[in-house]
């Protein structure tokens, strides 16, 4: 079998550019989820989110709905290829998959609890990352082509929980707390202790290149050692980065997709009046995972997140007392007096 090499890009934000991009193996097999004939991986993709920035997304007059700003494939290859020397950009090869659908996601995520939310740490910096961007559920084919997603599905970051990008030990995660508890999706099951096999299958759910949710599978692991990671032979791309990657027989995740090779590299093709022009393509690595620019795609195990612990530790210093934690406006008045005038420590 071939092995796709994707060499080449740049990521969508300033965060996400500290990380390495991600590579596709295989024969790039991404997949939109519509296309699947995987039940439990289409069910598994409605618990799957993109981030997606704030300047993307406009909100209807009624509230109802997000308008997505019209931004493809072939657009992105465009903007992130411009330089001072190559003002005009370095278009999108013909024939490469994808090149019509949108591409405004910048990182994956997926649902672990009924309102908390596993990404990339480099996805998730600092409290501007929070704010700054929503999470879209259900941002697949079949569902954004006009342009427009039901506001019921999107969400924003309330809070970092617990997030870690350390590069002595290259862990990189984030735990966040959403706005609002998310209905009519199940939180994945996550190993929460031992680890994958090296050689298991594994399969990833995410937007690649900030694309509609796609699923790559026939995949293994690659590299097993390492506490902090392993090591599989993912088709992801930038945009992947926060994706689940799951355990193929069992369903359960085992970790999170944060980093790999570069993505497209620069072709020679003619165009119809049989010039060569430059352009921009997913490239073939014929050896797989072996050295330099195919070493394979890192993902962080997701038993370092200790995400039960976290939650529970979190929920638990959220709580208040009674008197900090009251409705004042709806107590009698005289016991709204009655602590106000209150010495609370």
């Amino acid at each position: 079998m071939k092995k796709v090499l994707a060499l080449a890009v740049l990521c969508v934000s300033t965060n996400v550019l500290a990380a390495q991009p991600k590579v596709a193996y295989g024969e790039d097999n991404r997949i939109d989820i519509v296309d699947s004939r995987n039940a439990m991986r289409k069910n598994l993709a409605s618990s799957t989110a993109t981030q997606v920035k704030n300047s993307n997304l406009t909100l209807s007059e009624d509230g109802a709905s997000y308008g997505l700003k019209n931004e493809t494939l072939e657009d992105f290859i465009l903007k992130i290829s411009r330089s001072w020397w190559n003002p005009e950009g370095t278009p999108l090869c013909k024939g490469e998959k994808f090149a019509n659908q949108l591409s405004i996601g910048n990182c994956s995520g997926f649902l672990v609890g009924n309102k908390y939310l596993v990404t990339a740490g480099h996805c998730m910096t600092s409290e501007a990352d929070c704010s700054g961007f929503k999470w879209v559920f259900d941002f697949k084919k079949g569902e954004v082509e006009d342009l427009s997603i039901e506001a019921n599905k999107v969400y924003s970051c309330k809070t970092i929980v617990s997030q870690k990008l350390t590069s002595s030990d290259q862990m990189d995660y984030a735990l966040i707390e959403l706005d609002k508890e998310v209905e009519g999706r199940e939180p994945l099951k996550f190993r929460t202790e031992g680890k994958i096999g090296l050689g298991e299958g594994v399969f990833v759910i995410g937007s690649p290149s900030g694309l509609p949710l796609k699923i790559s599978g026939d995949s293994t692991v690659q590299a097993n050692s390492n506490d902090v990671y392993f090591d599989a032979d993912l088709d992801t791309f930038g945009g992947n980065s926060g994706s689940a990657v799951f355990n193929a027989r069992s369903g359960e995740v085992e970790g999170i997709l944060v980093r790999g090779a570069r993505d497209y590299t620069t072709y020679t093709q003619k165009d119809e009046d049989g010039n060569d022009y430059e352009c921009m393509g997913v490239n073939y690595c014929e050896d797989g995972v072996s050295g330099y620019g195919c070493g394979g795609e890192a993902v962080t195990r997701i038993t370092n997140v200790e995400i039960e612990k976290k939650i529970e530790e979190f929920e638990a210093s959220q709580v208040q007392t009674p008197a900090e934690d009251a409705d004042r406006g709806s107590l009698p008045a005289d016991v709204v007096e009655l602590l106000n005038s209150a010495d609370l420590q």
